[in-house]
C-alpha cells in the first residue's frame, strides 16, 4: 500500500518509546531525544550531491520523496504511519526547511526482494514524479539468498532507470538483526550494495553503521531497533532514530544555512 504521510505526531505521542519522545509539527524534538539518537555526523553524512532535490528546495518547487524499500520501510512494527521512518523524516525535515513544501510517499511493501522493487519502479515510484528517491533493500535479498551477481545487477539496473527519469537515489543500507548469524550471507549482500553504490556513484546512507553506533554506545537495545517478537519488526525507537538522522544528513545537502539556524 502506497501512503502520502502527513505530519501527525500529536496522534502518536502516546505510543512512542523513550528514544522516541513525541513532537508537534514545526517544533524541536526534545534535546534528549536528539541526543540519544544522534551517532554523529560522520557516521549519518550522505558524501555526494543531490543536484536535482537541491535545485527543486533552491526554486521554490514541491520536493517530492518516494522512499522505496521493504518492510522497515513500510513500517511494519511502528505504532502509527507517523512514527514509520518515512513518517519521522518527513516531518522533522519540514521542520528543518521552512517554507519548503515537501511530501515524503510511502512505498514500502512487506518482504519486497530488490527485484521486486525493480519492477515496481514505474508504478509505485515514478508514478508519482519524485526528485528523489531512498531506496532501501538487501535484508530480504540476503535472508533468501537470491544470488549476489544477481543482486547486484537488479541495483544497477534500478539506478539507470531512476537517472534516466531524472530522479536524485541514495540507498540505505542494511539493518542490525537479531541473530544475524542465522544468515551467513547478510555481511556479503551488505559489501555488495556498497559495491555498485561506489561503482555507479550513488550516495549510500549508512543504516548498518549508524544504528551499530548507537548499539555499541549503549543508547539503544537492540530490542528497541528490532523487536522481540518472533516477526522480528522494527520498532518505533529505530524508526525515529533512522528519520532524524536521514532529515539532517538530506537537509545538510539541500538547504545548508537553514540546518545551521535550526
Amino acid at each position: 500500500m502506497i501512503r502520502c504521510l502527513t505530519a501527525l505526531f500529536l496522534a502518536a505521542a502516546l505510543s512512542l518509546g523513550p528514544a522516541a519522545q513525541a513532537f508537534a509539527p514545526g517544533a524541536r524534538p526534545a534535546p534528549e531525544a536528539l541526543a540519544r539518537c544522534d551517532a554523529g555526523a560522520e557516521v549519518r553524512r550522505i558524501h555526494q550531491d543531490l543536484p536535482r532535490s537541491r535545485a527543486a528546495v533552491a526554486e521554490g518547487r514541491v520536493l517530492t520523496i518516494v522512499t522505496l524499500g521493504s518492510t522497515s520501510t513500510l513500517g511494519a512494527g511502528a505504532s502509527s504511519e507517523a512514527a514509520s521512518y518515512p513518517g519521522v523524516l518527513e516531518t522533522e525535515l519540514s521542520r528543518l526547511l521552512p517554507g519548503h513544501v515537501l511530501r515524503v510517499v510511502n512505498a514500502g511493501v512487506a518482504s519486497n526482494s530488490a527485484h521486486q522493487m525493480y519492477m515496481r519502479l514505474d508504478d509505485d515510484v515514478l508514478s508519482e514524479e519524485p526528485r528523489l528517491v531512498i531506496w532501501q533493500t538487501g535484508v530480504n535479498d540476503a535472508i533468501h539468498d537470491v544470488g549476489i551477481e544477481r543482486f547486484k545487477r537488479i541495483l544497477r539496473k534500478g539506478i539507470a532507470r531512476l537517472r534516466e527519469a531524472g530522479v536524485d537515489v541514495v540507498l540505505m543500507d542494511m539493518q542490525p538483526l537479531r541473530q544475524m548469524e542465522r544468515y551467513p550471507v547478510y555481511a556479503d549482500y551488505q559489501a555488495a550494495l556498497h559495491a555498485v553504490a561506489l561503482e555507479t556513484g550513488t550516495p549510500v546512507f549508512r543504516r548498518f553503521a549508524l544504528l551499530g553506533v548507537l548499539l555499541a554506545d549503549g543508547r539503544l537495545r537492540q530490542d528497541e531497533i528490532v523487536g522481540t517478537g518472533e516477526a522480528g519488526h522494527a520498532v518505533d525507537s529505530g524508526y525515529f532514530c533512522l528519520g532524524m538522522n536521514l532529515a539532517r544528513s538530506l537537509a545538510e545537502i539541500l538547504s545548508p544555512r537553514a540546518v545551521q539556524m535550526r
